[in-house]
């Protein structure tokens, strides 16, 4: 069982690492001789098109005659409510569409900036989750908890400005006001992810819904929802604009370059590995450990994106994925520092997280 249990945690870093790995490298690809891959958009449908493969893991246990057990999976918040009815599954299309914006500002912020940045910086998602679940959900946070997120916020602050002094192989300085857009764009993405998180708190607390099954039809209604504004954005505005929502365009890219072909075909994999994974750990791993998880992810992107020579070492950053996975770990009560804390920091303390309110959600993307 423990070998088990490290092998898919050791799975679930190498293909939650690949994802980012993978859609970066295709950022890098030309599908002209001065112009890269930059479809943000159709990087958001190809993601959709991972998580609705859920479904076929979800086919694959009805298939084996699993489908009653739920002995591996570990049901979202609400058990003992009532399964959430087919006819009202459209309800998911609304964090779907929260899901589209966060991702698609997210490509588009990975475009601007480096991998290891942009993995760092979506490390700001905690604050918002934070943020919204006590103003929307009523949810309390103790004053360690605020601590764990100023040092999130420090870290992030540090790490971006670390941006300027990234420079890949060739020690060419990637272009300030470019590299901070992208930052801003990632940050903002964490709004619509932390929104569609509340979301599904929302909705899981009337109904019980399949981990498996959630992703799916997210994936699905996502999917639908990015092809369907390409197709309107195509026809009402971006027709020959040859911008994210030109449909042919964004075709013509695609097929252009048979590097682009295979690296979406192994993005598409390695996220619908990820989130099977991911939800299978569920059962057997506190969201602590899952948090520790990613936090391996991080520094691995980091490690392979100096290897790769996409950026060079930079201490500010280094400082900066300090503070944030400090935070990050204090937050998640992977640490404690109690007894290092004046007695007024740690009085309010709680014994329930919020951390433990959207863990089902974190092995997403």
């Amino acid at each position: 069982m423990r070998t088990a249990v490290v092998t898919l945690a050791l799975s679930l870093i190498v293909t939650g690492c690949l994802n980012s790995i993978f859609t970066k490298y295709q950022d890098n690809q030309y599908v002209a001789p001065d112009r890269k891959f930059e479809q943000p958009v159709l990087q958001t449908l190809q993601m959709f098109i991972g998580e609705a493969a859920a479904f076929l893991f979800v086919l694959a246990r009805k298939y084996n005659g699993n489908a009653s057990s739920s002995s591996d999976y570990t049901q979202l918040p609400g058990s003992g409510k009532p399964q959430l009815p087919r006819a009202k599954s459209y309800l998911l299309a609304i964090p779907a569409f929260c899901d589209l914006l966060g991702t698609t500002l997210m490509n588009l912020g990975l475009m601007y900036s480096p991998v290891s940045i942009y993995q760092m910086t979506r490390g700001a998602l905690i604050i918002f989750v934070a943020l919204f679940s006590i103003t929307f959900l009523k949810r309390t946070i103790s004053r360690v908890e605020w601590f764990a997120l100023l040092l999130v916020v420090t870290g992030i602050t540090i790490v971006g400005l670390s941006g300027k002094s990234n420079a890949g192989a060739e020690g060419v300085t990637e272009a300030h006001p470019k590299v901070f857009l992208g930052i801003l764009l990632i940050l903002l993405a964490q709004v619509f992810t932390a929104t569609q998180f509340v979301v599904e708190e929302h909705i899981v607390n009337r109904w019980t819904v399949e981990p498996l099954s959630l992703v799916g039809y997210e994936g699905t209604f996502g999917g639908l929802l990015t092809f369907l504004g390409m197709l309107v954005g195509w026809i009402t505005f971006a027709h020959g604009t040859k911008g994210p929502f030109d449909l042919v365009n964004s075709w013509n890219d695609f097929i252009s370059n048979e590097t682009i072909i295979w690296s979406s075909f192994a993005i598409m994999c390695s996220i619908g590995l990820f989130n099977f994974i991911g939800i299978t750990l569920t059962s057997v791993l506190s969201a602590t450990a899952r948090s520790t998880i990613d936090t391996c992810r991080t520094l691995l992107v980091w490690i392979i994106s100096l290897w790769l020579g996409w950026e060079s070492f930079v201490f500010l950053q280094l400082v900066g994925f300090c503070f944030l996975v400090f935070g990050t770990l204090l937050f998640n009560g992977a640490i404690n520092i109690d007894k290092y804390l004046p007695s007024w920091l740690t009085a309010d303390k709680s014994t329930v997280r919020i951390i433990d309110v959207v863990d089902e959600q974190i092995e997403r993307q």
